[in-house]
């Protein structure tokens, strides 16, 4: 049940997110320009969160390929999957070549989008509770959201972000405490 109310959250996420991992090992992409944003990461994470819920309430329970779409439509094109899997991939990462990154970014990508479609499709109307967002470094922003169980502790899901040239960029999503990035590592 904690694990589907962390794929839930990290769908909701996802939809207004890029990822670029960097969790507490490094700090986010250096020589980022900082630009003045319209939205911020709370504003990003809060109206993700609405447009996917209004999603799954849509019907009374979406089919795994409707949510699939969904996801790759409107959640993946905010994540930096080949930051992801260069974080994930470590010190491996400078010996392999352009082809195996690609086919790495690729992988990373697909455990990430069929986690959250998996467990999207178990979503049981839970409510979601916002935090304030929270700066966690110098070009770094984190987003708690706590999914509501029925007579239990909220699950929390935090997002980092940092500021790119083109926005906040989401690098890491971590549900009560673990990092999806470390777990791609092991």
């Amino acid at each position: 049940m904690e694990f589907r109310i962390f794929a839930f959250t990290v769908l909701m996420v996802l939809l207004t997110f890029q990822v670029q991992a960097s969790p507490s090992y490094a700090y986010p992409p250096q020589g980022m320009g900082v630009q003045q944003q319209d939205a911020g990461p709370g504003t990003i994470v809060r109206e993700g969160m609405t447009k996917l819920l209004k999603f799954m309430r849509h019907q009374e329970r979406p089919n795994p390929q409707a949510i699939g779409g969904f996801v790759e439509n409107e959640i993946a094109p905010y994540f930096d999957f080949a930051y992801m899997a260069q974080w994930s991939a470590g010190p491996a990462y400078r010996n392999m070549n352009d082809a195996q990154r690609s086919v790495l970014e690729q992988k990373v990508k697909e455990m990430l989008l069929s986690t959250l479609v998996k467990r999207l499709t178990s979503y049981d109307n839970q409510d979601v509770r916002f935090f304030r967002p929270r700066r966690a470094g110098k070009n770094e922003v984190k987003v708690r959201v706590g999914i509501l169980q029925a007579g239990g502790y909220p699950a929390n899901i935090d997002f980092r972000f940092y500021l790119s040239d083109s926005g906040w960029k989401v690098f890491d999503v971590s549900a009560n405490g673990t990092s999806a990035l470390s777990y791609y590592r092991q």
